[in-house]
């Protein structure tokens, strides 16, 4: 009886000691649970709070871009785009501190993002391009809505400027789509941008006429035209010597709208007075020759 109840109090005990050791893990484990939920409650509370301020410092950082950018008179275009990729960068930087905060690592994201951004820049480098030509067009400003440009080979009357394509209207009516990366990288000609051109008109005469007159002609032409804005400037030189004629030129300053309608009334009108004055206008004849060869 004595060694039956030895056995049954060292059981006993054994069982006790098992169940303190479990009730030990267990507030062990509830203590780390509560330390460790204390701790991301403290952290979610500081990231909602670098949320929230990093929210109020992108607002007022956006504010003033806009107020500086406004300043300096930059189009409405480029200002709604820049800010738009400051907030996107803004949220960018807030989120990768929020995970940092919270204990999620950042450096695999980080690099993820940057080789991700390097494969879609190669996938768009010719997009990229037409891109960064349409932000330097916007911001430098070689030519604006309604200007009459000339360039890549094609010209017309700028209707739209894109971020990727600046959209021309052709005399004729069609509508020519420019790639901003070539616009901005060639040789451009606005013909519109200042408010007077000067126009000048070449016309040939014979070697036989007379030049005193042919110039006289030409002068009072221009005089009775009323597109000249600068009387005491126009003139009509002798500019060539060539082959087949002695090449005149009128030279008159004009508006930029009348230049066409000026261009075509001096044509006009300096051949009416050369046929009444019996000046002639040459052309290029091709003399053949016939032989009856038997």
């Amino acid at each position: 009886m004595f060694i039956l109840a030895t056995e049954v109090q060292q059981n006993i005990e054994q069982n006790v000691e098992e169940l303190d050791k479990k009730v030990s893990r267990l507030s062990t484990v509830i203590d780390d649970g509560i330390n460790k939920a204390i701790d991301f409650g403290f952290d979610l509370f500081l990231a909602i709070v670098i949320f929230i301020i990093g929210r109020i410092v992108l607002s007022l950082v956006r504010k003033l871009f806009k107020k500086i950018m406004n300043r300096s008179n930059i189009d409405e275009g480029v200002v709604k785009f820049l800010d738009s990729m400051i907030k996107v960068f803004g949220y960018i930087v807030i989120i990768i501190t929020i995970c940092g905060q919270i204990g999620i690592q950042t450096t695999s994201f980080i690099t993820l993002l940057g080789t991700a951004g390097v494969s879609i820049g190669l996938a768009l480098q010719g997009s990229l391009a037409n891109f960064a030509g349409g932000i330097l067009i916007l911001i430098t400003k070689p030519f604006a809505l309604g200007d009459y440009i000339i360039a890549e080979g094609v010209e017309g009357n700028v209707t739209k400027i894109d971020i990727i394509y600046t959209t021309l209207q052709s005399i004729d009516n069609k509508s020519i789509k420019l790639p901003n990366g070539k616009l901005a990288d060639s040789v451009l000609t606005n013909v519109t941008h200042q408010e007077e051109r000067r126009l000048d008109v070449e016309i040939g005469i014979g070697y036989d006429d007379d030049i005193k007159k042919a110039k006289q002609i030409m002068a009072d032409v221009m005089k009775q035209s009323g597109y000249g804005i600068k009387p005491d400037e126009e003139i009509v030189v002798v500019k060539e010597l060539a082959e087949s004629s002695i090449v005149l030129e009128m030279r008159m300053w004009v508006k930029t709208e009348d230049y066409w309608n000026a261009k075509f009334y001096l044509n006009e009108n300096v051949k009416y007075k050369f046929d009444e004055n019996n000046i002639s206008i040459p052309f290029n004849q091709l003399d053949v020759n016939l032989k009856n060869v038997q």
